[in-house]
């Protein structure tokens, strides 16, 4: 049992010591990072004397043994690289109070000029209403909302009309996004130019939560996070949509207010303000590259101005709804984040820090992509051809050496992300992100601006995008992993040489067997249970089934555009006139009143009347208006929060045995 002395000791100590150690104590994320880096120092004076300078160079298994080392080495220094970052983090909404409350004390005449700019080019009505009637809705006395539709699209000029909103096209879709938004900056002339995608709602408060940071006048840009009212294709396909969080979420919740810290955040495209004096600095919204946020930062960084981020939730958006969406978008980040290798204006050119250099270089896609395919392939290379990934390793030195370190980097990254960083669970998204990436990596760093610019498919034109070329490809990995681990049991037909690796061999199998299938299932699409998302309420109304009725008190405690459940203790009433497809009189608090059908009745566990309400067909107009007023512009959460871990792998093991997603 000595072999596993080193992981217990690591084990003991981060039980006994986490209870100790809060997140928002800098001392605690320093000596979590000591902790790790002690962890590696005892580590590669081991692994480089022991696994890698003995290895035999005149040989292509010296050659692959030294190649996995320096993949290790990157690996170890993104590590670090992170754990580094985490070791800073700030949260500004004190500052948006004290700016806010300084702003307030000001007239209104004199409060900045916004221009809220909303770029558009294929997005059908269903997608760009929420955004126009909540970007209209924004409280602030000095706001104009542009539509900037490069689609041409007299229906959205019209809608535009009706609502109030400037409507504004271009000749040309010259430079996509980017040329939009510079001639939205061409026709207007606020002080400040705040940008949504078209398929994200800002809440009313908004501006009054950012504009305040704009006092300072070395602030560039004021990035807050991206929030999602529906459900990611990975929450739904896993079927753990109820208990574990949008993909997004590790990256605004817990990396961005650190990245912030190091004053090196950068801006996001869209759910930000920007100051117009520093884009007229940068000349505009630089074009040279598809990813236009990221070059807009480090254009901005260069001429002096800071980026600040605001982790508070003032936007909901719609997070992408299918399979292709979602790969759409991010071929489009990736192939955007290579771009900027070769630009001047990237992270590898002139007036930037060293510290700004390492947090904008896109490492994630020029390094992750591929190596973590590598990872995924290593047992097999291993099984099937006998490669070793270490020189004369044995399973019980990598036990007393390796796996201290490898624990350690999981541990420390749990610790700081909380409940969004459990391993299986994010690295089988990852890994089918990257398959499906890698192509792009590889023509992106060939020909970076060969391909030509998309947009992420929303609402009715996400369609459906089954990956079933990666699902085919996954499930090869899958078969010769778990296969050439059996295989090479049979001590009379085993094709490895070095059977002291097989155990570690088996566990390293193990653990990537289930990242596959983890993967696989992703790449079916569940289907989306509703048309409009629902939100929680605890909007009182009066409810009538007949106009010679008395009206019934009620409590809506979810509502979305197409329906509503409303409740009431009262159960000694007449059930008769709440028939299925009874006519619904509904007269709620912030709403006019809605016509609905009773979908049904019934009485819960708790002696209550339960109503299920449909809107049908789906308001129009005024009342539409004011339900996107009233769901998407409050503040209403209905974001999945992390489980805990026999809560997840409850939910995910019922998806790999088919069960059925868990009832909530």
């Amino acid at each position: 049992m000595a072999q596993f002395a080193p992981l217990a000791l690591v084990v003991g100590v981060m039980m006994l010591a986490s209870p100790f150690l809060r997140r928002d104590r800098l001392w605690a994320r320093w000596l979590v990072v000591v902790f790790l880096i002690a962890l590696i120092a005892r580590y590669l004076p081991w692994r480089i004397t022991e696994t890698v300078l003995p290895a035999d160079l005149t040989t292509f298994q010296g050659w692959w043994i030294v190649f996995l080392f320096a993949i290790e080495i990157v690996f170890l220094c993104d590590m670090l690289r992170q754990s580094l970052i985490h070791c800073k983090i700030v949260d500004r909404s004190a500052e948006a109070d004290q700016a806010y409350a300084r702003l307030s004390a000001r007239p209104v005449e004199s409060w900045p000029s916004v221009d809220v700019f909303i770029p558009s080019y294929n997005e059908p009505l269903d997608v760009l209403e929420r955004s126009i009637v909540g970007a209209l809705a924004i409280d602030y006395p000095n706001k104009t909302v542009w539509v900037l539709d490069d689609g041409k699209r007299d229906w959205l000029r019209d809608f535009c009309k009706e609502k109030g909103a400037k409507y504004l096209t271009r000749k040309d879709g010259t430079h996509a996004k980017a040329g939009n938004v510079n001639n939205g900056l061409a026709h207007s002339s606020g002080d400040l130019v705040c940008i949504f995608d078209a398929d994200f709602v800002a809440y009313r408060h908004f501006l009054k939560r950012v504009v305040g940071f704009f006092e300072d006048p070395t602030i560039g840009i004021v990035q807050t996070p991206q929030h999602f009212f529906n459900k990611d294709p990975m929450q739904r396909n896993l079927w753990i949509a109820d208990r574990w969080p949008d993909e997004q979420r590790l990256f605004f919740d817990h990396i961005a207010p650190s990245v912030d810290a190091w004053d090196s955040m950068f801006c996001c495209g869209s759910c930000m303000v920007m100051r117009r004096k520093a884009l007229d600095a940068i000349g505009g919204v630089p074009t040279a590259s598809i990813t236009e946020d990221i070059l807009t930062s480090l254009e901005m960084l260069r001429e002096g101005y800071r980026t600040r981020y605001l982790n508070e939730k003032l936007s909901i958006g719609l997070a992408a709804e299918s399979l292709l969406a979602f790969h759409t978008q991010r071929e489009r980040w990736c192939q955007g984040g290579i771009q900027t290798l070769f630009l001047k204006a990237g992270p590898l050119g002139p007036g930037l820090s060293l510290w700004q250099r390492i947090l904008l270089f896109p490492i994630y896609w020029v390094f992750h992509i591929p190596a973590r395919l590598l990872v995924i392939m290593i047992p097999i290379f291993y099984f099937w051809f006998g490669l070793q990934p270490l020189e004369n390793a044995r399973s019980w030195e990598i036990f007393y050496w390796q796996l201290p370190v490898l624990i350690g980097g999981w541990a420390t990254a749990m610790w700081h992300n909380g409940r969004q960083a459990y391993p299986i669970v994010n690295e089988g998204p990852a890994v089918l992100v990257s398959l499906r990436l890698f192509p792009i990596v590889v023509s992106s760093l060939i020909r970076p601006f060969g391909r030509p610019f998309k947009v992420t498919p929303k609402g009715s034109q996400s369609g459906v995008g089954n990956s079933r070329t990666e699902a085919i490809i996954l499930g090869v990995l899958f078969v010769l992993t778990i296969g050439g681990f059996f295989y090479n049991i049979n001590t009379d037909i085993r094709i490895i040489d070095n059977a002291d690796f097989l155990l570690v061999g088996g566990l390293w199998a193990a653990i990537n067997s289930l990242t596959l299938l983890v993967a696989i299932l992703i790449c079916f699409e569940s289907p989306v249970q509703r048309q409009q998302e629902r939100f929680p309420t605890s909007l009182r109304a009066k409810i009538t089934a007949n106009s010679n009725d008395d009206p019934l008190d009620m409590t809506i405690t979810d509502m979305s555009l197409g329906g509503a459940r409303a409740m009431s203790p009262v159960t000694d009433i007449d059930r008769d006139r709440f028939q299925k497809g009874a006519l619904i009189k509904l007269d709620a608090e912030e709403l006019p009143p809605l016509d609905a059908k009773l979908a049904r009745a019934f009485v819960n566990d708790q002696k209550q009347l339960v109503l299920t309400l449909d809107f049908t067909p789906e308001p129009a107009g005024d009342v539409r208006d004011a339900l996107i007023r009233v769901l998407y512009t409050t503040g209403i959460d209905n974001a999945s929060k992390p489980a805990g871990s026999f809560a997840l792998w409850g939910a995910l093991l019922r998806r790999i045995f088919g069960r059925g997603p868990v009832k909530s």
